[in-house]
């Protein structure tokens, strides 16, 4: 009788302690995971905050010139006209 009460009390203790373990496992995990979503929970606001940053302050393009290349050594050059574009391209 004394040998199966040993066992009976053995078996329960090995259940109750494996039970705690995967109760303590299953915890940690879920815990990990729930830290892993917060963190990409983050990293995606910060990805909408980057974007909406970039939209708020686009850097200006260049203002662009006619188009006209003008070369100083031409004879023909029309020197108004040169002097003007470089006026309004200065108001810009």
């Amino acid at each position: 009788m004394s040998t199966l009460n040993v066992l009976r009390y053995s078996a329960l203790a090995l259940g109750v302690f494996v039970g705690v373990k995967t109760d303590f496992s299953l915890k940690s995990e879920a815990a990990k995971k729930s830290e892993e979503n917060e963190y990409a929970a983050k990293l995606k606001l910060i990805e909408q905050a980057k974007e909406q940053y970039a939209k708020l302050h686009a850097k200006k393009e260049a203002p662009k010139t006619s188009g006209e290349k003008f070369d100083l050594e031409d004879p023909n050059l029309d020197y108004a006209s040169v002097i003007l574009s470089a006026v309004d391209s200065l108001k810009q």
